[in-house]
């Protein structure tokens, strides 16, 4: 496309009292984006939306929590989950706590806001773009925004209620950017004031809006034909927004404890052996999300260990991403000297894919597809552009649009893409609807996950023990599909998820010593992993009571109770049965000391008192036992 004229001062696109006739086109998109996802709306919560909601102490606490979620770090909420406490992103969880006040406890409704808060981006982003994009065709931004709307990358952005994070944050973004434009076009203290405030809470959504404040200047650039300085002048106000969220951010998480890392299996990059396979591996994924905007298949809810790992530079990945970012920003570089339209859509998302590449930072994930919601908007503008100039549709809002017979063939591709697209996408939301099920399709496509594997193995065991009536056969088949998935992935990383189910398989299938091996060896891996431990207390307490009460073998079930008390078992019913065992083997010192706990935990037990009675009339402690007796009938009339 050849180099345009650049207006020396801005043309306003308000005209005119005549309606334009593009004006349904914003509404138009919105119902699309919005009927895309309708079928997520009997989903339930999957993947991390617990954490961010019905796990979340101060979501749960609706309103009266708002003041607190601005001032407290993401996971605040959330006893345990501290991978996130050093991000500060409170305008999400308002939000939630918001829909928890009107309706606790229904997914229903955090599905209905991400397709309405998805479907109003769409909107936002024709009109922004519209208005960004001067002196250009409306076909442009149409289809740019026709590719955005559809694109199955995004099925993990509103699918997954916890992701509107990423939404919110283009939404602002987008709503700061055409006021930007506005107050451009037309000097005015509102536009100004709402391109301020809606950054800000862009910011407040997701701390990755900072970058975007680069589209502000090369939009000054390339469209109103400011020079360098001109641009950054024109751009400088919105660091307002930029400065006072840092400052918040800093504030908040100073008072964190932060003595925390990134895990492998979070984000393998960790373990790269040196800056050259670090740098390998971060091109290698830089290709792999490229290659997700291109063809979105397969697409997953995990791309941790070992789904990636690290990569050499004899990767042909590396190599690729290396090649194609290099020559992708050259061109950008290149075409930004001349002011070229389609060169600020490339320089957007390159700019908007550098906290993604790990280049800079290492974040808490290697490769994520709610990563690319944002960046996909920009690559869809590049590839409509691409796509217009290929079929020689002019794209100069002078003069006419061009004929039925030159659109044609243009609009027949955009058509197809759009329609096949869509199809992807309902299919893909449908995979979101539960952690099983979602786990069980991606574990398919993606077998060496051990994160996939293991959410197999738990959700099939919340599944088996929710249910109350299932034929031993299908128990059976359900255990060793358990046992399968986390045997594989012990096989690719010993990790404690791994053994605490097959720990969990072994205690159905009543092999205690078996589950005690594997819990005590998740232990030893994860020695703060709490679920272990209650996990071990039951465990040595149901075996205790079956060598006790079936096999007769009272000193191995003193041992065994003993254990589970030492891992937190502090039941009275556990306690009590400790005593009986003590007592019937004539050791009535110990027998009195478990009793006697358990009245002071329960000092309404009945058994309890008549036990102690007995066990004291059994030491020659007449009157203690006498005691004991009143209390035990006085407790058993009651």
């Amino acid at each position: 496309m050849a180099k345009r004229k650049q207006p020396s001062a801005p043309r306003s696109l308000e005209p005119t009292r005549k309606r334009s006739p593009w004006n349904w086109a914003g509404p138009a998109l919105a119902v699309l984006a919005f009927s895309l996802y309708v079928n997520t709306l009997g989903h339930g919560y999957v993947l991390d939306d617990p954490l961010a909601i019905t796990k979340n102490d101060l979501v749960r606490r609706g309103l009266s929590a708002i003041p607190d979620l601005l001032f407290q770090h993401y996971r605040a909420g959330t006893e345990g989950a501290t991978a996130s406490a050093l991000l500060y992103r409170p305008l999400s969880l308002i939000t939630f706590a918001i829909e928890w006040s009107i309706a606790p406890e229904t997914p229903r409704l955090g599905h209905l806001m991400n397709a309405l808060w998805y479907a109003l981006t769409a909107a936002l982003a024709f009109a922004a773009l519209r208005r960004l994009l001067r002196g250009y065709s409306v076909l442009w931004p149409a289809a740019a925004v026709l590719l955005f709307a559809v694109h199955p990358i995004h099925t993990e952005a509103v699918a997954n209620i916890k992701s509107r994070d990423e939404i919110l944050c283009l939404f602002f973004c987008l709503g700061a950017l055409y006021a930007w434009v506005r107050a451009l076009e037309h000097p005015s203290m509102r536009w100004h004031a709402l391109a301020l405030g809606s950054y800000l809470l862009a910011l407040l959504s997701k701390e990755s809006a900072v970058v975007f404040w680069g589209i502000f200047p090369l939009a000054a650039w390339c469209f109103w034909g400011k020079s360098a300085r001109q641009s950054a002048v024109a751009s400088l106000p919105l660091l307002g927004p930029v400065l006072v969220f840092l400052a918040l951010r800093a504030t908040v998480l100073g008072r964190v404890d932060s003595h925390f890392s990134i895990s492998p299996m979070d984000n393998p990059i960790v373990e790269a052996s040196g800056w050259a396979e670090h740098t390998a591996t971060a091109f290698a994924v830089l290709w792999r999300y490229l290659r997700l905007l291109v063809f979105p298949e397969p697409l997953l809810s995990d791309y941790s260990y070992r789904h990636l790992s690290v990569v050499s530079w004899a990767s042909a990945e590396a190599i690729a991403g290396l090649l194609v970012y290099g020559g992708l920003l050259a061109l950008a570089v290149w075409g930004l000297l001349s002011r070229r339209a389609w060169a600020f859509a490339l320089a957007a998302f390159l700019s908007s894919m550098v906290l993604y590449s790990q280049l800079l930072v290492v974040i808490g994930t290697l490769l994520g597809e709610r990563l690319l919601y944002t960046p996909s908007l920009w690559f869809c503008l590049g590839v409509a552009w691409a796509l217009w100039r290929l079929f020689g549709v002019s794209l100069t809002d002078e003069g006419p649009l061009p004929t039925v017979k030159r659109l044609l063939p243009a609009v027949v591709l955009f058509a197809l893409i759009a329609w096949l697209m869509s199809k992807q996408t309902l299919r893909r939301n449908a995979d979101w609807s539960d952690n099983l099920t979602l786990f069980r399709t991606d574990v398919a496509k993606a077998p060496a996950s051990v994160r996939l594997n293991n959410g197999v193995g738990s959700e099939l065991y919340q599944y088996l023990t929710a249910q109350d009536s299932l034929p031993e056969a299908e128990q059976e088949a359900i255990l060793k599909e358990i046992e399968q998935h986390s045997q594989t992935a012990l096989a690719i990383r010993p990790n404690p998820v791994s053994l605490l189910n097959l720990g969990n398989v072994a205690a159905t299938r009543k092999r205690y010593d078996e589950a005690i091996q594997h819990y005590e060896e998740a232990l030893r891996l994860a020695p703060n992993y709490g679920i272990l431990r209650i996990n071990l207390a039951r465990t040595y307490a149901t075996w205790g009571r079956l060598e006790g009460r079936q096999n007769n073998n009272l000193e191995r079930c003193t041992q065994l109770l003993e254990k589970a008390i030492e891992y937190g078992n502090q039941q009275p019913d556990v306690l009590l049965d400790l005593g009986t065992a003590y007592g019937l083997l004539g050791n009535n010192e110990k027998a009195v000391q478990w009793f006697e706990q358990v009245t002071q935990r329960d000092p309404t037990n009945a058994t309890a008192w008549r036990n102690l009675a007995v066990a004291y009339r059994a030491l020659g402690d007449h009157t203690r036992a006498e005691a004991c007796e009143r209390r035990a009938a006085q407790d058993g009339e009651k």
